[in-house]
């Protein structure tokens, strides 16, 4: 009976555990688009920011800078992924429109590191307005 009551209890703790958005399709940035590096320090946590893959016909050729603290750090095509790390703090993390053929106003998102709590944030751009960065995880 124990064994059974364990075995739920784990299922229930698995079930309420955050799932990354990362699939099979995202990639990571190449290093070829990689600007800034971000070293592990003695306290902080990863940060991951995604863009979903778009429709093959929509959004190829938009690129998306990231800057992390006013430093232009990443260029993220659709589908695609990057994960560094953040000392404890607030920082300031900005998407922007970067060269291709896709229109949108910047915009930024204070976000909090706590030691050893990782975050993930979506990418998000209506055509024509704003770009947002929303928390997934």
């Amino acid at each position: 009976m124990q064994k059974i009551i364990l075995s739920a209890l784990f299922l229930a703790l698995g079930a309420c555990a955050g799932v990354s958005s990362q699939s099979a399709s995202s990639t990571p940035v190449p290093p070829d688009r990689v600007y800034a590096s971000y070293p592990k320090f003695f306290t902080g946590a990863y940060v991951t920011v995604r863009r979903d893959a778009s429709p093959q016909e929509i959004g190829i050729g938009c690129e998306n800078e990231l800057y992390i603290d006013n430093i232009r750090s990443f260029t993220i095509m659709p589908g695609e992924y990057v994960t560094f790390f953040l000392t404890d703090g607030k920082h300031v993390l900005k998407v922007d429109t970067g060269r291709g053929s896709c229109q949108g106003r910047p915009s930024s998102e204070e976000v909090n590191v706590s030691n050893g709590i990782s975050q993930e944030y979506k990418i998000f751009s209506p055509p024509g307005d704003t770009l947002r960065l929303f928390r997934i995880m």
